[in-house]
């Protein structure tokens, strides 16, 4: 009899046992890792409800893509275009001056001064003074022959032109001299008095270096140089010693 109770007593309880096992609630797949460790957590995970990853994903920070990101074609054709137009155009909207000359009289120099304003150029003439010269000379250059200096000579005397002499050495040979003075303002004042008789007479310093005729410009940013070039020669100038 107590035998009979155990044995229902035990099958009760294994039957038991195996109803709960069968029925218990099953614990959510992720709880036990979630609650294990906190873990690491991406920022598009993190996204608020609704909106896409795929989208979010899909256009990088502006931080990420300056750092670490290679440039677009059009990101780096806009640096290479901000970072060299502005050098190239101050270079080009850099004044640019030239000196030109020297010229061999005031007359040559003025011909050139209005070509160049024909070409749109202003020009400032200026003179350098003749420099360690021995005195001045009063002269009709070289003739042809000694025979046609000599004719020339008798024609001035005929004319009242006296204090002459045809030169017979040198580079100066077959010249005729009209007279040497110690300074410029008395062979000018030679010259003046010739040109009242109708002769053209010249004046050069005797030695030293001679005075020079010049014409300084600033260029207008449209200038052809190769024209100008053609009007007479030049040579660059720093525009702070423009005249």
């Amino acid at each position: 009899m107590l035998l009979r109770a155990a044995i229902v007593i035990l099958v009760m309880l294994n039957l038991g046992a195996a109803g709960w096992w069968l029925f218990q609630p099953s614990p959510a797949a992720g709880a036990t890792s979630a609650a294990a460790a906190p873990g690491l957590r991406l920022l598009r995970e993190a996204a608020p409800a609704g909106a896409e990853p795929a989208a979010a994903s899909a256009t990088p920070s502006p931080v990420i893509a300056a750092v670490g990101a290679p440039a677009t074609p059009a990101v780096a054709a806009a640096s290479t275009t901000s970072g060299s137009i502005t050098p190239v155009a101050a270079a080009e909207q850099a004044p640019a001056c030239l000196r030109f000359g020297p010229f061999a009289d005031p007359a040559a120099r003025n011909g050139a001064r209005a070509a160049l304003a024909a070409s749109g150029v202003t020009a400032t003439a200026f003179d350098e003074r003749a420099r360690g010269v021995r005195g001045w000379k009063v002269f009709l250059p070289v003739q042809p022959s000694r025979e046609a200096a000599v004719a020339l000579a008798e024609r001035l005397k005929a004319g009242g032109v006296a204090d002459l002499f045809v030169m017979t050495q040198g580079a100066d040979a077959n010249s005729i001299a009209l007279g040497r003075f110690s300074s410029e303002t008395g062979a000018r004042r030679r010259q003046a008095e010739l040109q009242g008789k109708g002769v053209q007479a010249q004046v050069e310093p005797v030695g030293g270096t001679p005075a020079q005729a010049w014409l300084d410009a600033r260029l207008p940013p449209t200038a052809d140089r190769a024209a100008l070039a053609r009007i007479a020669r030049s040579q660059p100038l720093d525009c702070s010693q423009l005249r």
